[in-house]
């Protein structure tokens, strides 16, 4: 019986985490993170503002939080990607299913890309986080290094490119364009890295 109150509880934090992140979220997008504030989050979420800081410490860390929400979502789609075993197969596989992710989490998209400032503590938090999200395209890059069908290179290297590359076509193509011509960015994205990755 303890063991099922004990569940029951973290179930609630669990869901009590989330409503205010969704809320913070809301209210990012539409006050942005300047003009959001934790008593107005914590309204949204239908909390007490004491009850935001017993799962987040500042407004920066909501802010991470989200940041890491986005890079999740995009990262699991490249990584579940059903992909070919050829670098253009597997490139254009991944590529797509980054920008499918993007567009189906715009509203997050924009949060993200639209309110850091690379003078703030945000974006030394978020900068901290990226080696972190680029292992695992590291070590792809690795794998098809040791095959003999990725260009040899530092694969950290190549991964920060890459990932400068996509995040730059994302702003672009979500931001920017606002949704338009998304195959054509695809495309382009997908030529330059598979051009970037063959071996000479």
């Amino acid at each position: 019986m303890p063991q099922t109150a004990a569940i029951a509880r973290e179930q609630r934090k669990t869901a009590r985490r989330e409503a205010i992140l969704a809320a913070a979220q809301d209210v990012f997008a539409r006050k942005g993170f300047d003009g959001a504030t934790i008593a107005e989050i914590a309204r949204a979420a239908g909390v007490a503002s004491g009850t935001v800081y017993l799962y987040y410490e500042s407004k920066i860390d909501l802010f991470a939080a989200l940041n890491a929400r986005l890079w999740q979502v995009v990262n699991g789609a490249m990584l579940d990607a059903a992909v070919p075993p050829d670098v253009p197969g597997a490139t254009e596989a991944r590529v797509r299913a980054v920008f499918t992710t993007a567009n189906e989490h715009r509203d997050l998209l924009r949060i993200v890309f639209l309110n850091p400032d690379p003078r703030t503590e945000v974006a030394r938090r978020l900068s901290d986080t990226d080696e972190a999200r680029l292992q695992p395209l590291s070590e792809i890059l690795q794998v098809g290094m040791d095959a003999g069908n990725v260009r040899h290179a530092g694969p950290a290297m190549l991964a920060r490119l890459i990932n400068s590359l996509v995040i730059i076509a994302l702003y672009q193509c979500f931001i920017e364009r606002d949704g338009a011509n998304v195959r054509a960015y695809e495309d382009t994205v997908i030529a330059m890295i598979v051009g970037a990755l063959t071996p000479s």
